[in-house]
């Protein structure tokens, strides 16, 4: 071995341990979001449904917290009319836990990504988005655990593109929508599992 293998291998080994001796924790979850809105051309405003949503959280340990991916997904329509909307979230979160009692754990965090809001009214709408967030962990053993949360998720949306929709019988045969600010809010509540490896 050469010097500059004898000084930089000790530095590489201590650099990689920590990551070698992390767990990895997969969380799927299933959940239920509301929050979001459209005006319609006199400007009334219509509220997405709140629905069923499902999501998906890989994450690794970092000091106290953990640190890693959050997708989520949710189908909704807006009520009264005919239009359907799938709002999709990626963010890269961390969070940071704190012992309650012997099996339990809460913890909260913040995730910063993207958003892509494909709905009748828009087309391809991707927008920045953040998330905070924060629940408890109740251990199941040494690698199952159940996981509650409740998260904001804020999304920023493109409100001067607007479609057509179709209202009930009874009203106007049709209506133009768009989203009612360039910044939508949503709040989900969320059940999962999570395995550590």
């Amino acid at each position: 071995m050469n010097i500059i293998s004898r000084l930089c291998f000790p530095i590489l080994i201590a650099g990689v341990s920590p990551l070698v001796q992390a767990d990895t924790y997969l969380s799927p979850w299933l959940g239920y979001t509301f929050g979001g809105s459209v005006e319609d051309q006199n400007q009334n405003e219509l509220d997405l449904k709140a629905s069923e949503s499902y999501a998906l959280s890989l994450e690794t340990d970092v000091d106290k917290g953990r640190m890693g991916l959050f997708y989520a997904n949710q189908r909704s329509e807006v009520e009264d009319i005919n239009l359907n909307s799938s709002i999709h979230y990626l963010h890269i979160q961390s969070s940071i836990y704190y012992p309650v009692q012997d099996k339990w754990q809460s913890y909260l965090g913040v995730g910063l990504g993207a958003s892509y809001v494909d709905a009748d009214w828009v087309k391809d709408e991707w927008g920045f988005s953040a998330s905070i967030f924060g629940g408890f962990e109740y251990q199941f053993s040494d690698s199952l655990a159940l996981n509650t949360q409740l998260r904001w998720l804020g999304t920023v949306v493109d409100n001067e593109t607007s479609g057509a929709c179709n209202l009930p019988a009874g009203g106007d045969s049709s209506c133009v929508v768009k989203f009612k600010t360039d910044w939508m809010n949503q709040f989900s509540a969320n059940l999962g599992l999570t395995w550590s490896f």
